[in-house]
């Protein structure tokens, strides 16, 4: 193609288009590429550079003169917050072309399609889905022709933070445009190690690819920079220093020019604050591990070996060098330190006050232990305790009778505390008591005066070194509390450490022996409203002798006594939610503590409210995982992962269960552990993973799991995963042992902790003994009263509609459609409306029955997919209705498994799985059949060849299957799908057996 005629001719070195200051060689190579693209070859251009050395300018500075040249220019620019969204930048280029109409409709269908499903699996090395032939030729068309109009400039910056797919069109496209006008320029950042490494070997195999790289300035470019902006006087009186404190980092040396227009000219090289804005730039752009080494070196200095630092920002000896050489390479190093003696503060200002107070506390345990100085080591704990000081305010006075109060977000008792490892060595390293001044004495000699940090405790998984400093812990500094406060801070956190690993008797002598002491019962006060929920039995419940008190604790966001009236029924379910969320709304804006509002959220969960926890459960995510440690969070999480549980949403209660074991180990969590335990034993119940529902069951728990309420939950999911497996009746001698401790526990009036009368009615059902069923949800509905629990109400309504006659269930289910409506029980409402809508085809009113119907497919969050016949079950499963048993043991859902008949054989399992929009209720036949093929491993052609269709069928019912089911990778279909059934699939590769504990996290 020849190259087009422009008007007025362009000449690419008019010294009015001047390139950026230092980048004549590179703009001129770029200017060689655009003509022979004008001239219809083709060519890929790699900009790279480090952090500050003006990719970004000199791009659109090309950019800009191309444009005046009448060349089509299409840009983009990657972001890390755009990672995740497939064709994100492509969607970019696209936007600024000239497309007609037509082109524009199909250039947006096609990066719909990509985006939303048009993907094939990828191995496992990648990190996404390949996008389709289909998609990929389809936006290369638009391209080309494009090109065939006019030349084409893609521009691309920061190409290492652009999605996978947009690199894999990218790559597409390049290959295919050597012979076409077609110019694609990619800039990108240096970076520890390639974000995308198959994109950059690819990338440089093709023959028309140009690499430049854009170094720093030298000493001379930057006397030149300063001659132009200051004058050849202060060209020659600074450009050495200048380039001193810069490095040659055309971004610094700018900044550090533009501090001299702002001064003037005071006759010396004044370092204000544009430079140092630029260099915090620079920092905080580069490489996260080369930041974090940054922060080391501004910790301890220069000085320090690289051992050491390896030591304080717990990272491979050998990932320092890498660090180390890109901030020499970007010009913010010189000789392993810092080019201007404020860096170091200005960094270490920019950091949070916890975190900051944490990197100066291990910095000085491990200086003391290398032998520094009494006055190094000093120093970094003066520095802490200011930081400290300043985030969490002014120490209390002496006496103040809350032990806690010092550290609010991580100490002090609460719901789910627990002890710090001083404790812990007291009791199981020396085996007997210890006095507890004397251990903190030895711990303070060890650590150079610093005292227990409590996040040691929760011994997280092993794994690669995070990218940002790690806060381990929230130190107790010197002065900050009396030698009595902290004695006393210890005693009241041994006490509890008994209590966490199910040591009951040596932990009710030690609070024994404690409160003998004149003086100290009253410091117990909290720690004894933590022991009414952990223990219900164990100790009175101080809330039946106090009250709430109108809800002045509410008030002063004390969710921990307001969990212990709830237990104790001094304050009613419907008052707990209202004032749980006074608790909860307090802690959005701050002054609460974190244990308050993982019992105000627990308050919410065992009033029937999972809704509303559910709502909550986001913001205090965000919030815990801005300020607290790994122990909070994976006891959000595992609250999270609960409440998504009882609305149904089994893959988010999945993902985040794995979430609280991926914070902390599972020994680590002591008694709680059953919280988590059940939750992804249910909710791998439910998808019909019978084997991991029994590895997470079998795992070992501590021995006074059984006194506490994670061990009713615990015991709870075990009988639902009996039931689900044809059990009845050890599932129903669960069920009832569950009610014979909430009744000695007086806790049977909050029966959503663990219904178990209706657990024991759905045994009772698939027994085939409605009689019994319907007397125990009858029961569960008179215990309940006029008003409040509305899931429990709605599905004791629905066992009672299939424990009854034809006809009162119609009567029945419509007031438990209400009711699952009003508690956002979304599964369970979508399965009532199935009911009704058997229910009055049954009554010969096919009208009301359709409309049941729609309002099941306009259910937004969950649908009942037909997706696999289950595992065989005992003959008596088959006469319960199909929703009322756990998925997985569940026959056919005809009308006759609704109305209690008896069924023939065992049909499709339903799976409770996400429903996408415009979604008609599930999957079609076909699509089931090549969605079951798929799960099991068999290729695209191995399917084909099965079904006796073609390949394009195949693909074509796997896009519709992964739009309508919400996943995106063919593993993930295996994974909702479930395992697959005994010889089922002779002919597909075998699926890995579940690891017992590994896959806690990996999953």
């Amino acid at each position: 193609m020849s190259p087009l005629p422009v008007s007025p001719p362009y000449d690419p070195y008019d010294p009015s288009r001047t390139p950026p200051a230092g980048r004549e060689s590179e703009y001129r190579r770029l200017h060689h590429a655009l003509d022979r693209c004008s001239a219809g070859a083709g060519s890929v251009i790699v900009l790279h550079g480090s952090v500050g050395s003006g990719r970004s300018d000199l791009l659109y500075a090309f950019t800009d003169t191309a444009a005046e040249r009448g060349v089509q220019v299409l840009v983009g620019t990657g972001s890390p917050l755009e990672r995740e969204f497939p064709l994100g930048l492509a969607r970019q280029l696209l936007q600024g072309a000239d497309l007609a109409p037509e082109e524009a409709a199909t250039a947006e269908a096609l990066l719909a399609e990509g985006a939303a499903g048009g993907t094939v699996p990828a191995p496992s090395d990648r990190p996404a889905g390949r996008l389709t032939q289909r998609v990929l030729e389809g936006l290369f068309r638009l391209v080309r022709g494009l090109a065939e109009r006019a030349p084409v400039l893609i521009a691309v910056d920061d190409r290492q933070d652009a999605d996978p797919q947009s690199l894999e069109f990218l790559l597409y496209l390049v290959r295919r445009t050597r012979g076409t006008g077609v110019l694609t320029v990619l800039s990108s950042r240096e970076t520890m190690t390639p974000a995308h490494p198959l994109f950059e070997v690819e990338l440089a195999r093709q023959p028309h690819h140009q690499h430049i790289r854009l170094d720093l300035h030298s000493v001379e470019l930057v006397a030149e920079v300063l001659r132009t902006r200051l004058g050849a006087a202060a060209a020659e009186r600074h450009a050495a220093e200048a380039h001193t404190l810069t490095g040659g980092n055309p971004l610094l040396v700018h900044s550090l020019v533009g501090d001299q227009d702002r001064a003037g000219s005071p006759g010396t090289l004044v370092v204000g604050e544009g430079y140092r804005r630029g260099l915090m730039h620079c920092l905080h752009r580069i490489d996260p591990l080369a930041l974090h080494y940054a922060r080391g070196v501004a910790v301890l200095g220069t000085g320090a070996t690289p051992e050491l630092l390896a030591e304080l920002l717990l990272l491979a000896p050998d990932a320092l060098p890498r660090a180390l050489y890109l901030l020499h390479a970007a010009g913010l190093f010189r000789d392993g330190g810092f080019r201007h003696p404020t860096a170091a503060g200005d960094l270490l200002a920019a950091m949070r006050p916890l975190e900051l107070a944490a990197l100066h506390q291990r910095a000085g345990r491990l200086l003391r232990a290398a032998g520094a100085t009494a006055a190094t080591v000093d120093g970094h704990a003066r520095v802490a305790e200011g930081h400290l000081r300043s985030s969490l305010g002014p120490a209390p006075a002496a006496g103040s009778g809350d032990p806690g109060a010092v550290l609010p977000e991580f100490g002090g008792g609460g719901v789910w505390e627990v002890p710090g490892p001083g404790a812990a060595a007291a009791v199981d390293v020396a085996g007997e008591d210890v006095a507890v001044k004397d251990v903190a004495e030895e711990e303070a000699a060890a650590t150079g005066g610093f005292g227990p940090v409590p996040a040691h405790a929760l011994q997280l998984w092993t794994g690669p070194a995070p990218a940002g400093p790690a806060v381990e812990c929230v130190p107790t500094l010197p002065g900050t509390v009396t030698d009595a406060d902290t004695a006393l801070r210890h005693e009241l956190k041994r006490l509890r450490h008994h209590f966490w690993h199910g040591r009951i008797d040596e932990g009710t002598a030690a609070l024994a022996r404690f409160e003998a002491v004149p003086g100290q019962a009253v410091h117990t006060e909290a720690l004894r409203y933590w022991l009414a929920y952990w223990y219900p039995a164990l100790l009175p419940n101080p809330a039946r002798r106090t009250g709430p008190q109108d809800g002045a604790t509410a008030d002063r966001g004390d969710g921990m006594r307001l969990l212990a009236a709830l237990l104790a029924g001094t304050v009613s379910p419907e008052d707990a939610v209202v004032r749980a969320e006074l608790v909860l709304r307090a802690g959005r804006l701050g002054g609460v503590r974190t244990e308050s509002l993982t019992a105000a959220l627990t308050v919410l969960l065992y009033a029937d409210r999972a809704d509303r926890a559910t709502h909550w459960c986001a913001p205090l995510a965000e919030r815990a995982g801005a300020r607290c440690g790994a122990h909070w969070n994976a006891l959000l999480a595992a609250l999270r992962a609960e409440a998504a549980l009882r609305q149904g949403d089994l893959r988010s209660a999945d993902e985040a269960g794995r979430a609280a074991f991926a914070h902390v180990r599972p020994e680590a969590w002591g008694v709680a552990v059953g919280l988590p335990l059940a939750t992804m034993a249910a909710a791998r119940t439910a998808l019909g993973l019978h084997q991991d529902a029994a590895h997470f069951l079998e795992l070992a728990t501590p021995a006074g799991l059984e006194h506490t309420p994670a061990g009713l939950h615990h015991r709870y999911a075990l009988a639902g995963h009996r039931l689900a497996l044809g059990r009845a009746e050890q599932a129903l001698a669960d069920y009832r042992a569950c009610g014979d401790t909430m009744a000695r526990w007086g806790l049977d009036h909050l029966p959503a902790i663990a219904p178990w009368r209706l657990g024991a009615a759905r045994a009772q059902l698939a027994l085939g003994r409605p009689g019994s069923a319907a007397a125990l949800a009858d029961q569960q509905l008179a215990r309940l009263g006029p008003v409040g629990h509305p899931r429990i109400r709605g599905l004791a309504l629905r066992i009672r509609a299939a424990a009854g006659g034809p006809a009162e269930r119609t009567e029945l289910l419509e007031r438990a459609v209400v009711l699952l409506e009003e508690a956002g029980a979304e599964s369970e409402l979508a399965a009532a409306l199935g009911e009704l809508s058997e229910a009055h085809q049954h009554d010969g009113d096919p009208g009301r029955a359709r409309r049941a119907d729609r309002r099941v497919r306009r259910t937004p969050a969950l649908a009942v997919v037909p997706v696999r016949p289950p595992a065989p079950v005992p003959a008596p499963v088959s006469s319960l209705p199909v929703s009322l048993l756990p998925v997985g043991a569940v026959p056919s859902a005809g009308a006759g498994a609704l109305l209690g008949a008896s069924l023939p054989g065992a049909g499709p399992l339903p799976v409770a799985v996400p429903a996408s929009e415009g979604t008609a209720g599930g999957l079609s036949e076909a699509e089931g059949r090549v969605a079951e093929l798929a799960a099991r491993g068999l290729s695209n052609r191995d399917i084909a060849r099965k079904l006796y269709i073609t390949v394009s069928t195949v693909e074509q019912h796997l896009t519709r299957v992964y739009r309508k089911l919400g996943v995106r990778r063919r593993v993930d279909l295996a994974r909702l799908l479930g395992p697959v059934p005994p010889g089922a699939a002779a002919d597909a590769p075998p699926r890995p057996d579940f690891p017992r504990r590994a896959d806690l996290v990996a999953g």
